[in-house]
């Protein structure tokens, strides 16, 4: 054949492919997440690649103080964006705003139903919006109280189970020379500083609001009242060692000085580590102190943009990546889990032998489970991550004295009020 047929021919060929129309599997995909343990994100993405050839996935991180800003722009400014972490405090807002979609849009018929069925509760609650499930869980957590089990037993100390325990263990530990024996993530700036005071109160059967979401918590009987008096009362009599981070609680419990903290579990693990850590193995989990010993439950989790729901092609591939990432038999949450100490919101993961054994070396599974079944999903609404932003630094003064906690509930609940009117009347 001559060169000038050969050239016809594949001029012919080429001009066939590209009338042709693209696949679903010829797709890029933008996913979006926040710059934790990235190399394992990297690699997650990489397994994807190779089990759907044809779609790849570009990653784009930021840090997480600047996350949600910085999703929120992109939603805005109609940058391209497919997949993304999502956490509950956001959800009501971004769902409501119509920027990303209910799963059902682009999962097969009875997928969600049936995932959704091996949720634990806070998680499914955290990923639902006027009743639709948004996402599945990328990761999720409680928080919990800890305790040093070798300080308290050469002090002949019990795990407390209420709150006036734990101030009659820490005064206990002061007088016997332990400075501070209670360490506190005190950092107004972070929402988990608000979490983990939920978290505490949850511990005490308590609630912040009412059934029709209003404000209860400034009155002197409720449960997050009398806490917030506990909290200044212990700072007061300097039975608390504040930490502006929980990585610093991490190296601070190490030091052996300190017996009490209230954190994420994954910090449990990182406590815990023996490959890193001098007092690994000392460190335990107890319910929280409380009546109800009940306490907060949240999940992160995989999401979908609007315009990738309302595109076939695009949608198509999105709901295979979520699905690898986190759908049956679970395997990316999994790694997640022993890698990583990193919760999930899947209970039979629970169950999985390779989690028990991983997990067994830093944490009871027995008291992890009733935990994690007794857990609770926190109030979130369209207004709640703004009034929260309002709300921690009121927390933080009057727990050091700087305000009364009467003030600080007073203006907490009449900018809560607020906020729930304003957004009724949109």
């Amino acid at each position: 054949m001559s060169l000038k047929k050969l050239s016809a021919a594949a001029m012919l060929v080429g001009a066939t492919l590209a009338a042709q129309p693209s696949s679903a599997q010829d797709i890029t995909l933008e996913f979006v997440v926040w710059n934790y343990a990235l190399d394992t994100i990297q690699d997650n993405v990489r397994r994807f690649e190779e089990a759907n050839p044809g779609i790849k996935v570009n990653v784009t991180d930021y840090t997480w103080p600047d996350y949600q800003d910085s999703l929120v722009l992109r939603f805005r400014g109609g940058t391209q964006t497919d997949l993304l972490y999502g956490g509950q405090d956001w959800l009501p807002a971004w769902a409501s705003a119509g920027w990303i979609a209910p799963l059902d849009k682009i999962a097969p018929e009875g997928m969600i139903d049936t995932l959704s069925g091996e949720m634990a509760g806070f998680a499914l609650s955290d990923v639902t919006y006027e009743d639709q499930v948004y996402g599945l869980p990328y990761y999720a957590d409680t928080i919990s109280f800890l305790y040093n089990s070798e300080i308290l037993e050469e002090h002949g100390i019990e795990v407390p189970e209420t709150w006036e325990d734990a101030t009659a263990a820490a005064e206990k530990l002061k007088a016997a020379g332990m400075n501070r024996p209670i360490v506190y993530e005190y950092n107004q700036e972070l929402p988990n500083f608000f979490d983990a005071f939920v978290a505490q109160v949850y511990g005490r059967g308590g609630d912040l609001f009412d059934e029709d979401l209003n404000a209860v918590f400034n009155q002197p009987d409720n449960a997050a009242y009398q806490h917030l008096e506990w909290l200044r009362d212990a700072f007061e009599k300097e039975l608390v060692q504040p930490e502006n981070h929980e990585s610093n609680i991490i190296t601070t419990m190490n030091t052996g000085q300190h017996a009490f903290t209230i954190v994420y579990n994954y910090v449990l693990a990182a406590m815990n580590n023996k490959a890193e850590q001098p007092l690994a193995g000392q460190f335990s989990l107890a319910p929280m102190p409380g009546e109800a010993h009940s306490t907060l439950g949240f999940a992160k989790f995989y999401a979908v943009t609007a315009t990738t729901a309302d595109d076939p092609e695009r949608a198509e591939a999105a709901w295979k990546f979520i699905e690898f990432m986190a759908g049956q038999p679970y395997d990316v949450a999994k790694r997640w889990a022993v890698e990583h100490g990193l919760g999930f919101g899947q209970l039979p993961l629970l169950e999985d032998q390779e989690v028990r054994e991983a997990w067994g070396e830093w944490v009871d599974m027995d008291v992890l489970s009733n935990q994690i079944e007794n857990a609770r999903a926190g109030t979130w609404t369209e207004w709640t991550a703004v009034w929260s932003a309002f709300f921690r630094p009121l927390l933080a003064s009057a727990m050091v004295g700087e305000i009364s906690v009467e003030q600080a509930m007073n203006d907490g609940a009449e900018r809560w009020n607020t906020l729930r009117e304003q957004f009724a009347n949109r």
